[in-house]
């Protein structure tokens, strides 16, 4: 599978540990990664735990503009690389209560109909779209 990483995005994935998985740069009309072919039908955001904290104080009107054009896409999620507990225990850099930063995720997912995974780690969040992305791709093409 060759998964699209966006050319703005400053700290990609790498899915070195995945062999069967190669990427390429190339900028993508909205997320941050994407599936050879279905650039238009799956989009993942990718977010680290300061930027999604930083997203709940400072930046929402310019994330709900992504948002909308996420909403567009078949298969659409935001991944954080953070936990529950990672938040609950104050784990990033913001002024941000740990009950708003959850409750941003509940209002991506429900109010904005866009998924908010909370995957953990940095690493466990590169696995998390890797399958994401594998599934979209075979539900939409039949193999990735």
């Amino acid at each position: 599978m060759q998964i699209i990483v966006d050319s703005r995005e400053q700290v990609p994935w790498t899915f070195e540990d995945q062999p069967e998985i190669s990427t390429v740069r190339a900028m993508l009309k909205a997320g941050d990664y994407s599936v050879r072919g279905l650039e238009e039908r799956v989009a993942i955001e990718r977010k680290s735990v300061d930027d999604w904290t930083g997203t709940v104080l400072r930046d929402r009107a310019r994330f709900y503009r992504e948002l909308e054009l996420l909403r567009g896409y078949e298969f659409r999620c935001v991944i954080v690389e953070a936990s529950v507990r990672d938040i609950m225990a104050k784990r990033y850099r913001s002024e941000a209560r740990p009950a708003s930063v959850l409750g941003f995720v509940a209002e991506v997912t429900v109010a904005q109909s866009v998924p908010v995974y909370l995957a953990g780690s940095r690493a466990e969040a590169q696995i998390l779209a890797a399958a994401f992305l594998r599934m979209a791709g075979k539900k939409l093409i039949g193999s990735a």
